[in-house]
């Protein structure tokens, strides 16, 4: 079998439905991160990491921020977990030369990083109420990664059922989709500062939140906080154009058409969270979506990359 062939292989059914299994729950760990900071549940476990308050096991019967603090550090560790099994699987299954293999220790990297962020966060006690600097910064760069986490198992996922290479080649198409990228990742970015400064400065109406963004006297982070929708409009009605207009050319049809759905649902999720002072239930269902967006996204710059690599 030819060096081509082999990194192409596809993988099993168990071991596709495992990484899909894997990216599911990494879902689930972002998400209950959004619930630890919208709670101000930071704190719950003290300064102790990984441990909670030196121990391994909480009962019902504790505080409620701890109780949630503590769900999020099993379920975040159970992740690790998954992740590194999916890097012994991959190297188990697969030849040495298949792609896959380089993915899955990138992909084992960033779940590293992840979880020594959160260990930072903790320690230096960047949480509850905190509203340092440091904070400030910690919690998009937190975001951030796991973007790339979550971009990550997708590519991973993508090689396992059989993708080829990806070239990133000077070219417009590639030059456009890393434009796209980077707009999607700033729109994230913002969006968990605006999340922190919702959290620390809580508007009681949106008469209220708006004076909170125009007052020379308020914090940094709450001023800024008006850049978010605003990026992520002009965002939204670039990324929209873009595809619209290459729903027809065959290259990742199916996934361009959810990013368009996604596009959407987002938009009206997000105006609905400020229609109704920013509450937990659409915060959630607001981060859900951009992470199923940046996900399908990601299927779609990959189909189309291979795509220009293989008629070039």
């Amino acid at each position: 079998m030819g060096t081509t062939a082999i990194a192409r292989r596809g993988a099993s059914p168990p071991l596709v439905s495992y990484a899909w299994f894997t990216l599911g729950w990494t879902l689930l760990t972002i998400v209950l991160g959004a619930v630890v900071r919208a709670t101000h549940s930071g704190d719950g476990c003290g300064a102790s990491w990984p441990s909670c308050d030196g121990r391994f096991f909480v009962t019902s019967e504790t505080e409620t921020s701890r109780l949630i603090e503590f769900t999020h550090r099993a379920v975040s560790g159970l992740d690790l977990l998954f992740v590194a099994l999916l890097l012994v699987f991959v190297f188990r299954a697969l030849p040495g030369g298949h792609r896959a293999r380089r993915t899955a220790v990138w992909t084992m990297a960033s779940i590293i990083v992840e979880a020594g962020i959160g260990a930072l966060i903790v320690q230096y006690g960047w949480v509850a109420r905190d509203t340092s600097t440091p904070r400030q910064i910690s919690l998009p760069l937190h975001l951030v990664n796991t973007l790339a986490l979550t971009g990550l198992l997708a590519l991973l996922i993508w090689q396992l059922r059989g993708g080829g290479a990806i070239t990133f080649a000077r070219s417009r198409g590639a030059r456009a989709l890393a434009g796209l990228a980077a707009l999607l990742v700033l729109v994230a970015a913002t969006g968990a500062t605006t999340s922190l400064a919702d959290t620390l400065f809580e508007p009681e109406s949106l008469g209220h939140g708006l004076a909170q963004d125009l007052e020379s006297s308020s914090a940094l982070i709450v001023r800024l906080r008006v850049l978010h929708p605003l990026i992520a409009i002009v965002t939204g009605i670039v990324v929209a154009s873009y595809f619209w207009r290459r729903l027809d050319d065959g290259m990742g049809v199916r996934s361009g058409q959810v990013v368009l759905v996604l596009l959407a649902v987002q938009a009206g999720l997000g105006s609905l969270h400020i229609v109704l002072l920013t509450p937990l239930a659409t915060a959630l269902m607001h981060l859900t979506v951009a992470q199923t967006l940046w996900i399908a996204f990601s299927f779609f710059a990959f189909d189309r990359l291979e795509a220009r690599e293989a008629t070039a």
